[in-house]
């Protein structure tokens, strides 16, 4: 997945290990060692992990913090089978002893969210006025020359207020005009103002939906259609002008691997024409030769999606890459993203979790030639069955098990269903087991393995979606 890293030669040889690579092992792990520690072991780290998760949420309930508290008693619970694996001799760790106090929870309650007392105003301080100004030093006397940077930094900033303010005070009608008036009047012009450069404005993502919406009513006349930019309740989608490649179904389904993709563009058709639900099947029909109103398909590599914050439903999401790319020389197995599909536009994500949706890979994006027909051909996983009371949870793991669609013929079981109809990108991890097969590569291992778990740790925003009711 686009803006996600991978560790290729294990995370055991590290050095130097940052916050950002902690972070970045911290999506991966649960689903990694999964099989290969003993079970008591693991719900010792998804315990910690779970805290960790929980307890950066901006916004508290009673249950949130209930399942806070559930979480640390876990992981004490448990914490002293580390120890009996002989990977950690003792619990003498500051930071670890002062969790074992319950109140920590009750703190919370009074004092609000943890992450208002993020360190990262701080940290950033410390780049801005230590790091950058000792890298254009000379490497000679430090503390002088960051001082003397500082120093002539704060007379530049001071003389472009001033500056600035006379502008202004040059620019504005005469002081006997009435104050009120004037004050209201004034408008900072940032396009013309060299204190811009001393600014750190946040930087808001591009807000989608309001694009989709504009184009949809016509707001901007001049837009090529169809329109690239489009969204449902949930989830805004973005492809760029021109696609990837154009080219007939069949050449298509051969460059794709998908030897049912006329079929399932055949029953894709009847559907829309139908103003049906697009169930995510198996394609019925098993004619190669099945007639369709054109032969010739528009394909994009790429697909951009944006979704709301979960804790605040009003702000946006960053928006979020999705490959669908073909086999190459440079990926013999292809790209293939991973999303999370409703059977309707209309979707209830993620208040109601997975419930009512389905998970699916993208194999191909695709719009007929001369139609606004945005699809996509998919292939779909099955949600491995649970003991009773786990609601589908994996007990050991907290995440879904995943298996992939078979027809009988042993064949993936794949549908062509509209783009509006993905929710959220989602991330799989192939379940290992003991020990993963030594061929298996970051590559392949998708392609190559049949059970994955459903990685609700790969985001802040699909851990609060994914996480059961109860932990």
């Amino acid at each position: 997945m686009v803006g996600y890293r991978g560790f290729e030669d294990g995370i055991s040889k590290l050095k130097q290990v940052t916050g950002r690579n902690h972070h970045a092992i911290q999506c991966y792990i649960i689903g990694v060692i999964s099989g290969a520690v003993p079970h008591r072991f693991l719900i010792v780290v998804r315990a910690l992990v779970d805290f960790h998760y929980l307890v950066q949420a901006p916004v508290f309930t009673d249950h949130s913090l209930d399942r806070l508290t559930n979480a640390l008693q876990l992981f004490h619970d448990n914490k002293d089978a580390i120890v009996q694996a002989g990977v950690q001799d003792a619990w003498e760790i500051p930071k670890l002893e002062l969790l074992q106090s319950m109140k920590h929870c009750e703190m919370l309650a009074v004092s609000g969210p943890v992450i208002q007392w993020s360190a990262d105003a701080t940290e950033h301080a410390h780049v801005q006025e230590v790091k950058v100004p000792a890298r254009l030093s000379n490497n000679q006397n430090y503390y002088d020359q960051i001082a003397c940077y500082l120093d002539r930094s704060d007379k530049c900033f001071r003389f472009d207020v001033a500056t600035y303010l006379e502008t202004r005070h040059e620019g504005n009608p005469s002081e006997d005009d009435d104050d009120s008036e004037e004050e209201h009047d004034i408008k900072l012009d940032f396009n013309d103002c060299s204190l811009r450069d001393h600014m750190n404005l946040p930087r808001l993502p591009l807000n989608y939906f309001v694009i989709a919406n504009a184009l949809a009513s016509d707001s901007i006349p001049n837009a090529p259609k169809p329109h690239r930019t489009f969204s449902n309740i949930t989830t805004a989608f973005h492809l760029v002008t021109k696609p990837s490649l154009c080219m007939t179904i069949d050449n298509a389904a051969v460059l794709f691997k998908l030897p049912d993709l006329r079929p399932a563009i055949g029953e894709f058709l009847q559907h829309a024409q139908n103003h049906s639900n697009h169930p995510v099947s198996s394609v019925t029909s098993q004619d190669l030769c099945y007639p369709l109103p054109f032969d010739h398909i528009q394909i994009w590599y790429k697909i951009c999606i944006q979704q709301f914050l979960y804790h605040k439903a009003q702000n946006v999401d960053a928006l979020q890459t999705l490959r669908v790319l073909p086999p190459s020389g440079d990926h013999p197995h292809g790209l293939y993203d991973m999303v999370i599909l409703s059977p309707s536009p209309n979707s209830d994500w993620p208040r109601q979790g997975i419930e009512g949706h389905v998970v699916a890979q993208l194999r191909l994006i695709f719009c007929p030639l001369d139609t606004d027909y945005f699809a996509t051909y998919i292939q779909r996983f099955d949600v491995v069955t649970q003991p009773a009371n786990s609601g589908n949870v994996h007990p050991i793991t907290g995440m879904y098990l995943l298996r992939r669609a078979m027809k009988s013929s042993a064949e993936r079981l794949g549908s062509v269903v509209p783009i509006s109809h993905i929710c959220s990108p989602v991330h799989l991890i192939p379940k290992f087991g003991k020990e993963a097969h030594s061929h298996l590569t970051r590559e392949s291992s998708c392609e190559f393995s049949s059970d994955f778990w459903l990685n609700k740790y790969w985001s802040k925003e699909l851990y609060h979606a994914l996480s059961p009711l109860e932990l």
